[in-house]
Order: C-alpha cells, then sequence, then structure tokens
C-alpha cells in the first residue's frame, strides 16, 4: 500500500442562497449568513454586504470561508447566490425594474396623470401622464429610475410601466346605466379586422 500523501490541499467551496427583499437588493443591505462546514459539522457565520442593484443570481465570493484544508492547505471559499424576491407592486429585470399599473376604463379613455411609486421604497413619486385613448400593454419609460447596474458602475436601469387597464365588477344600477347608455352611443367597430378575416 502507498505512502499517504502528505501534500497540502485547498479545500473545497462551499454554497449557500439566501433570499433577499426586493428593497434589501435595489438599495444594498449587510447581513449575517449563517452556513455549516460538512467535515467538523460545525456552524459559522459571516456578515456580508450585499452590493445595491444586486441581481436574481447574483453571486459573492468570500474568500477563505470555505470548507478547511488538508495538511496545512488553504480554506476554500463560501459562494453566496442571492435569490431576489418581487415586490407586490415591481419585478426586477436586470437593472430595469417593471411594473403593471391598473387604470380605470374611464382614465384610459380620457386620459389621466397618476403617481407612481418609485421602485427605491423612499416613499418619492414619479408623474405618469396617460394620453387619452390609451390601450392596454402600453408601456411608459422613465430613465435612469431603475436599479443600479452592478455590471455597469455608475449606470442605472429604467423604469418600464405597463398599462392594465381594470374592468369594473359588481356595477350600481348608476354605473351600469351609464355603461349601457354610452354602449348605445358608441358606434364604432372595435373588431374590424376580425370581423373582415376569412371574407373575401
Amino acid at each position: 500500500m502507498g505512502a499517504q500523501s502528505t501534500r497540502p490541499n485547498r479545500g473545497n467551496d462551499l454554497n449557500t442562497t439566501i433570499d433577499v427583499s426586493f428593497e434589501d437588493a435595489f438599495n444594498g443591505v449587510r447581513r449575517k449568513v449563517t452556513y455549516r462546514i460538512p467535515s467538523t459539522n460545525e456552524t459559522q457565520s459571516i456578515t456580508v454586504k450585499i452590493p445595491a442593484g444586486a441581481v436574481d443570481g447574483y453571486k459573492l465570493r468570500c474568500h477563505g470561508y470555505g470548507e478547511y484544508g488538508v495538511n496545512g492547505g488553504d480554506r476554500g471559499d463560501l459562494v453566496i447566490t442571492t435569490h431576489v424576491v418581487d415586490s407586490d407592486v415591481f419585478h426586477r429585470d436586470g437593472a430595469d425594474v417593471r411594473m403593471e399599473l391598473p387604470i380605470s376604463v374611464s382614465e384610459a379613455a380620457l386620459g389621466a396623470t397618476i403617481e407612481v411609486p418609485k421602485p427605491d421604497g423612499s416613499g418619492s413619486r414619479l408623474r405618469l401622464r396617460v394620453p387619452a385613448g390609451t390601450q392596454a400593454g402600453k408601456t411608459f419609460r422613465f430613465r435612469d429610475e431603475g436599479a443600479p447596474d452592478v455590471r455597469n458602475p455608475g449606470g442605472r436601469g429604467a423604469l418600464y410601466v405597463t398599462i392594465r387597464i381594470a374592468t369594473p365588477t359588481n356595477l350600481s344600477e348608476a354605473e351600469r346605466a351609464a355603461f349601457e347608455q354610452l354602449k348605445a352611443q358608441d358606434t364604432r367597430n372595435y373588431r374590424e379586422a376580425v370581423d373582415r378575416y376569412g371574407n373575401r
């Protein structure tokens, strides 16, 4: 049987994942991460800085915090992967931020000015002018109102606001009468292309 090697061997890298809220990933945060060393079953902790603009799947490498080396070898690294949890309003798309904005049928038809929250969680608002006749799916862009770009220091993404027209339910008698009157007066053919299809 050959002699056992006494050459120093570096320890393996360890991997862990942490959930990060939308606001913390947007603005950056310091987090305590607790993990287990497989060879000794001991629990260790480290405080890490998650940079502003961290995206889902962003990896932080902490040198020397992984598995212990053998025969005096260096420790491996700890690789922390962030899982960014979307908020109830916003969704991250890299450095860009997207949201759906519900508006009423009357706001879509007549136009409106609506205050939209900034995604940084500060409570500040942006004014969005929705032109009369705006259709569902129309998207508006606010430049530099997205998240910091971790791949481009100093850069920022954009905020994209997509219109969703909310159809009212449980109409009162007065509301139903108003919609019936509008329907009777509206002679536009909204399905002209549909009606034409297949008819030559």
